[in-house]
Formats: structure tokens, C-alpha cells, sequence
């Protein structure tokens, strides 16, 4: 009997201890790609910027050498006069080296953030202008192995601030946007066609209704996906981004499935590309 007791608690230790490095593995196996570098060189942007209006060409041009999208360009253009000078300055930080540190910011999840020389948190890239119901998202929190990533929506750009479900324990709240540049990897999206009035308002429905929401992971599997605006009991990052847009008609879900994640909002065909930093501008989230 003793002898069974040691062979069986000898297995359950092992396999203990292979979950635990196959995990640690796992962790080590996703670090590269925190942030994803351009595998084309950079080039001469000069020729295109002489120009006063761009074709479709050129603005794929901009795109992969800036990680800037149409509406980014076309706001920077009307609002900067030196805007050439601030072209030129996305493209450096598009293809500039970083170092960066991973950290744990839950008992089972990490995220990465960039760091100077000094070991200090610093910002990859300038963040192209922002405006209330812009999305952001990011690859930099995973879980072990798995990128589950993180999303926020812009609620009061002209002063910097977004609403998030940031982790386990905590209900949603406003949050900084300067944070998002420090990730090695981000994404700032936007909804085909919809009008600066149409995302202020989805904007202020997340306001109203998705602010001091407790943190819930299981939305869509134990609750409803959706839920009626007075009966909103849990939310996480991407269902929070997702429920504030369902309720003005915009389900920004790409696989449909019964959870929302950063990847399905990443990849929904309703929305388009303001910036992108640290990720394959060709495939953002494959």
C-alpha cells in the first residue's frame, strides 16, 4: 500500500512539474513576439511627400513604412502644418529597436511594456490622433502561452482618457491614454463610415452604462452575451468595446462566437486601420 502511495504520488508531482515547465515554456516561446518588426527596409519617403495629394499607392506606401492608416494621414495633413516632418518622425519610430520587460499584472497573466536604457518605461511611438470611440488594442497580455490581449475605448480624447476592463477584481474605469504607447505592440481602430457624432455617442453610451462594471471573463458563456441597458452585471476588455458598439448596431465581433476577444475585435471587417505599431501591418492579428 505505501509503495502505491509513492508511485502515485511520484506521477502526480511529475506531471505537476511538466505542466509547470511546459508553461514557462510556453511564455518564453511568445516573447518574440511582443513586438514584430518590419522583414521589408525602409525607405526614402521624400518623392511621395512632395506630393499634395496622395493615391492609393502612396497611402499603402505610408502605411507600411508608418503604420499609419488613410484617416490618420488625412487628419495629420489638414491639422499640421510641418506635417512631413511628422510623417517622417511615425516612420523612425515604426522601424526604430526597442527593448522592453515583461511583467506580471495578475497572479496568471503578464504584459510587456517598453523600457529606456535606464530601465524606465518609455513610448515606442507617437500615437497618431485620436477622437471619442476610437478602439484601441494590443497583443502585450497573455496568459502563459496564450496572447489574449487587451482593449480600451477613447471616451474623452481631447483630454486622454479611455474606459477599460483591466483585470480580474477590478470594475471598468477610466484610464490614461499615454499607457498605450509604452506596450511594444498596439492597434487604433475605428468603424468604417461612422461619423465623429456617431462614435461620440457610442462613446458616451460606454460612459453611461459600462463605467464601475465589474470584471467578468465568462460574459457570453454563464450571462448573456448582450444584455438589456439596465441589466449589465459583468464586462471585460474587448466585451466592454463590443457591447458599447452592439447597442448602436455595430457588432464588431469577427468569428461571432459566444466570447469576445481582443483578436475578434483586431480583426472585425467593420472596422479600419487608424495606426498600427509593433505588429505586420499586412496581417495585424493572424
Amino acid at each position: 500500500m505505501k509503495t502505491r502511495f509513492v508511485r502515485i504520488s511520484f506521477i502526480i508531482l511529475a506531471a505537476a512539474a511538466g505542466l509547470v515547465i511546459l508553461l514557462i515554456l510556453s511564455m518564453a516561446a511568445v516573447e518574440p513576439m511582443a513586438h514584430i518588426y518590419p522583414d521589408y527596409p525602409m525607405v526614402d519617403l521624400e518623392p511621395v511627400l512632395q506630393k499634395d495629394t496622395f493615391n492609393e499607392e502612396d497611402y499603402r506606401l505610408l502605411y507600411l513604412q508608418t503604420g499609419l492608416g488613410k484617416p490618420a494621414v488625412d487628419e495629420i495633413m489638414e491639422r499640421y502644418s510641418d506635417w512631413r516632418e511628422r510623417l517622417l518622425r511615425f516612420q523612425r519610430g515604426f522601424f526604430s529597436s526597442i527593448d522592453f520587460i515583461c511583467e506580471k499584472n495578475s497572479p496568471v497573466s503578464r504584459e510587456e511594456a517598453i523600457i529606456d536604457e535606464n530601465g524606465n518605461y518609455a513610448h515606442g511611438t507617437d500615437l497618431a490622433p485620436v477622437h471619442d470611440g476610437y478602439i484601441l488594442v494590443t497583443k502585450s497580455s497573455h496568459t502563459y502561452g496564450w496572447r489574449n490581449g487587451h482593449a480600451a475605448l477613447v471616451v474623452d480624447a481631447r483630454n486622454g482618457k479611455t474606459l477599460e476592463s483591466v483585470v480580474l477584481g477590478q470594475n471598468s474605469a477610466i484610464q490614461g491614454i499615454e499607457k498605450w504607447t509604452v506596450y511594444p505592440n498596439f492597434m487604433l481602430l475605428r468603424p468604417k463610415g461612422a461619423t465623429y457624432e456617431e462614435m461620440q455617442e457610442v462613446a458616451q453610451t460606454a460612459l453611461e452604462l459600462l463605467h464601475d462594471i465589474p470584471y467578468d471573463l465568462t460574459v457570453g458563456i454563464f450571462s448573456p452575451k448582450s444584455a438589456a441597458r439596465d441589466k449589465i452585471k459583468g464586462t471585460h476588455c474587448s466585451h466592454l468595446i463590443w457591447q458599447a458598439y452592439m447597442y448602436h448596431s455595430y457588432d464588431l465581433d469577427s468569428d461571432g462566437g459566444m466570447l469576445v476577444t481582443p483578436k475578434d475585435i483586431a480583426n472585425s471587417p467593420k472596422l479600419e486601420i487608424v495606426q498600427v505599431y509593433g505588429v505586420d501591418p499586412r496581417e495585424i492579428w493572424p
